[in-house]
């Protein structure tokens, strides 16, 4: 069986594993774009809603490998 249950809990409520998941994956990608800007990197960058988006889409991808299996 799976080792990881389905739902997570925090004292008597039951949350998906797919928001802490979203919310960890906001933030990492919110703290890369604050690098990429402060590297000044981000001006070589066409779109860079896209890039958040695809470094949101990453870490959710990484998380849910080796973390959280969703």
């Amino acid at each position: 069986m799976n080792e990881l249950p389905h739902e997570l809990a925090l004292g008597d409520v039951y949350i998906s594993p797919l928001v802490p998941v979203f919310t960890v994956a906001l933030l990492g990608a919110w703290l890369s774009i604050t690098v990429l800007n402060k590297l000044r990197v981000s001006r070589y960058i066409m779109f860079p809603s896209t890039t958040f988006l695809t470094l949101m889409t990453l870490y959710i991808l990484l998380m849910n490998a080796f973390w959280i299996k969703i």
